[in-house]
């Protein structure tokens, strides 16, 4: 069964961006998150790695707010 943390974080992925496997291995080869199977329509991080996928997602925010700030600059 998976912890209700695991759950939302799971969720926050989804919602950033769609899993994406080799097809042989359940892990997301973007943010490196296990998926519910080898065709990966879901992330469910595993619980030792939380704090990992959970940083993951903070610096993608991070880098595209700075993006967006730059472009907002050149404009």
């Amino acid at each position: 069964m998976i912890s209700p943390e695991a759950s939302l974080l799971g969720a926050r992925l989804d919602d950033h961006h769609s899993p994406e496997t080799n097809g042989r291995m359940p892990v997301c080869r973007r943010c490196g998150a296990q998926t519910e199977d080898r065709d990966g329509r879901h992330h469910v991080p595993n619980e030792q790695r939380l704090t990992r996928s959970s940083q993951w997602l903070d610096a993608q925010w991070r880098t595209r707010h700075t993006d967006q700030a730059r472009e907002s600059l050149k404009n």
